[in-house]
This record gives C-alpha cells, structure tokens and sequence, in this order.
C-alpha cells in the first residue's frame, strides 16, 4: 500500500451516516466507470462460524516459510501451499499468471457457486488479500531505514532487508482460506470470487507520481484481465482485507472507499456495528491508502478497503510494525482475525443474488 497516505481523521456525518465525503487534497482519486448497486440483503443467516483460531494457525504457517517477495523460493514455496489450500473448498481454483522483470506473478482465484448452482455465478461478490510480502523493511519505525537508503531502479531494490510480513501479508490470505472453508461447508446465496493476488509489495509506491513503479501488480493485472475469463463474472462489489491482524487492531473507514463505494462502506460497518465491533470498526473515522482497491475501482467494481491506519501523520492509531523486520506472527491475534472474518461472512451470507 502507498506509504505516502495513511493519516487518519475524525469525519462528522454529512446528510447520512455515511458522511460521504469529497476526496481529501492528495488522496488518490480515479475514473470509476462502474455504478454501485447495493442489493438488499436478508437479516437472518445461518451460516458457518468464523474460527479466529485456525485463521491464525493459517497465518504462521505462511510466516514459517519465511519473507515471501517476489523471485525468491519462499514465495514460490507458498504459492504452493496456498493454491493447494484453494482447491480444497472452491468449485474452480483458477492460477492467473504473468511476469514482471523476469519474475513470476501469481494471483491464485477460487470460484465459489451460488448455493444450488453449478455454475458460476454472473454477478458474483469479490473478496481479495495479497499473499506476497515487501522485500525492503523501510517503514517509517524500521531501523533498517536509517543509514543508506533503499533506492529502486532498473535492476530493482539496491539491498534488501526483507520482512516476514505477518499482518502485512499474510492475515488478509489466512482470513480468505478461512472464509474458503465456510463457503465449502454452507453454501451462500451468492457466488463469490476469492482472489489471494501477488506482487502488491514488491516495488516503489512513490514513483510515477504516487502511483509506483512494481506495486499493486496483482490487482492492476486482474483489474484489466478478467473479463477475459468467464468464469470470473463481473464482480458486483469487492472487499479488500488487508493488516486485519494486528492485536489492536483497528479499522477506520478508508476514504477512497467512501468516495467509490459508500454503500459498501454503510453495510459492512453497519453489519460490524450490529456484530458488537463498533470499537474495531470505526464508523466516524478515515483514512486515505493507495491499495488494491484503487485498480477495481477504476475497472468499475467499486470496492472498500479493510486496513489497520499506516503509521504516518499525526495519528496514534498506525501499527508502528508495517514494513519492519518486527512484523512478526506474534504481534497478531486470532481474535482480530475472528472480528474481520465474521463481519465478513455475516455480509456474505446476508446477500441476495443480483439480477
């Protein structure tokens, strides 16, 4: 995600809860061709739950194989495992493949069918977290950042100080395999789309303008491509999971989000609120982060970002490990894991199909 961003502010609702507000100076903004239809949803679900326990089991399994960037055989090893994992719940696990200087990426997809369906469904819901982890430690809190400077060229990063990415990485993975089981074991209503994508911590978020050079690859790929694939529907909404982790954790309202898709934003907070997670979901807070959810956007699947506040501006609420060799399995918790998983699947299960 864009390290130029993440200062988090308090907002007063504007005309709804929403309070929709316009973009702040210098946050990222995009042409949004999609309209946001936000379908009805039912009240009372039946549903699988969440186990907070196994999602984190899930997530120091990843951080055992160690750091995870691009090129490197950890990522090669996890990319394994967690295509594996896939196909043990979806009705298609799908590999979407490309290279960028030389390296594989991979965004790994599993299709999961309406309840009663055998096919995939048209319109179905995207959930998404990336798996791959940031070859540099150079957080504003990292002691690696002291001293020489990280520097991005042609030839990549001039030294690498790799981190193992607990929160940043692999918690939004471990929640999506767990959410993989439930849609295994009752079906929703609705068809969903599970895409674990690659390459979103690779490069330099600060080049070309802000919009970085090797970063958000998996997301930008599948953002332009999927329509190429029939079995990937057009997605009628998106949520993207990502540093959902942390033991204290917390989830402002993203302010990108709010701008490309309030509604979204309304239910899922609304869903939290009514779940008992109003102090992890805060409804009158947002922030502003360049994340995958920028790409879906602009391909008109208005999409919200889940994200625990960077640890920038002024604000208290950062976790002061992103992008540190300190990011680390025990700095998270099953029980932040359990509060995003079952708000999560409390939306999905409540969808109706889109017509």
């Amino acid at each position: 995600m864009d390290t130029s961003v993440g200062a988090v502010s308090a907002v007063a609702p504007t005309g709804s809860p929403d309070g929709n507000a316009a973009p702040k100076s210098g946050s990222k903004t995009g042409d949004n061709s999609g309209t946001e239809t936000v379908r009805s949803s039912s009240t009372k679900t039946v549903r699988p739950t969440f186990d907070g326990d196994r999602a984190y089991g899930l997530l120091t399994k990843q951080c055992d194989f160690g750091p995870r960037p691009l090129g490197t055989p950890a990522h090669e090893k996890l990319r394994v495992f967690l295509t594996a994992e896939m196909k043990k719940y979806a009705d298609q696990t799908i590999e979407q493949k490309f290279d960028y200087r030389g390296m594989p990426v991979t965004n790994i997809i599993g299709v999961f069918y309406p309840a009663g369906a055998s096919a995939p469904a048209k319109k179905p819901v995207l959930l998404l977290a990336h798996w791959d982890t940031r070859p540099v430690a150079d957080g504003p809190f990292s002691s690696e950042s002291r001293g020489s400077r990280f520097v991005y060229g042609a030839q990549g990063w001039n030294r690498t100080t790799p981190i193992i990415g607990a929160n940043d990485g692999a918690s939004g993975a471990a929640a999506l395999l767990e959410l993989a089981r439930l849609f295994k074991q009752r079906k929703p209503d609705v068809g969903v789309l599970l895409l674990l994508d690659d390459g979103e911590d690779y490069g330099d978020f600060k080049s070309d303008q802000g919009r970085g050079e090797g970063v958000e690859l998996g997301s930008r790929y599948f953002a332009t491509h999927y329509m190429e694939d029939a079995r990937f529907g057009y997605p009628d909404f998106g949520i993207l999971l990502d540093m959902i982790g942390a033991k204290n954790l917390v989830l402002p309202k993203e302010q990108y989000s709010q701008n490309h898709a309030p509604g979204t934003n309304s239910k899922v907070f609304g869903i939290a609120e009514e779940l008992g997670y109003k102090k992890i979901f805060l409804y009158g807070e947002t922030q502003d982060v360049g994340d995958d959810h920028i790409a879906l956007n602009e391909a008109g699947i208005p999409t919200i970002d889940l994200i625990h506040p960077l640890p920038n501006g002024s604000s208290s609420l950062g976790y002061r490990y992103w992008h540190t060799l300190q990011d680390t399995a025990d700095k998270c918790s099953g029980a932040s894991l359990k509060v995003v998983g079952e708000t999560v699947a409390e939306v999905i299960y409540r969808e109706t199909p889109a017509p």
